[in-house]
């Protein structure tokens, strides 16, 4: 079940997945990590991709990832609604 979390994202017993699909990384709050992926965050302001862009290679990740195919939809539908967030508060 997808819910809004703080305008941010949150999707039930995502983040297993999240943290399986970026291993070797840790997160204190996830659905902040996913929101800074899709905004480029780390990268220098220069050479930042727009969100879509980002989600698009997020879901090529997802997508070509080992995790399960229940947990391919439901990242999928968090990348959505973060996306989906992040546009509501331009």
């Amino acid at each position: 079940m997808i819910n809004g979390a703080k305008g941010g994202c949150f999707v039930e017993d995502w983040h297993g997945a999240y943290t399986r699909l970026w291993k070797g990384r840790t997160f204190e709050n996830v659905w902040e990590a996913m929101e800074n992926e899709l905004l480029d965050k780390m990268n220098h302001p220069r050479l930042r991709k727009k969100a879509e862009v980002k989600f698009f290679e997020a879901v090529r990740r997802v997508n070509e990832s080992d995790l399960s195919d229940a947990e391919k939809l439901q990242l999928i539908s968090a990348y959505i609604t973060c996306l989906e967030n992040l546009k509501q508060k331009d």
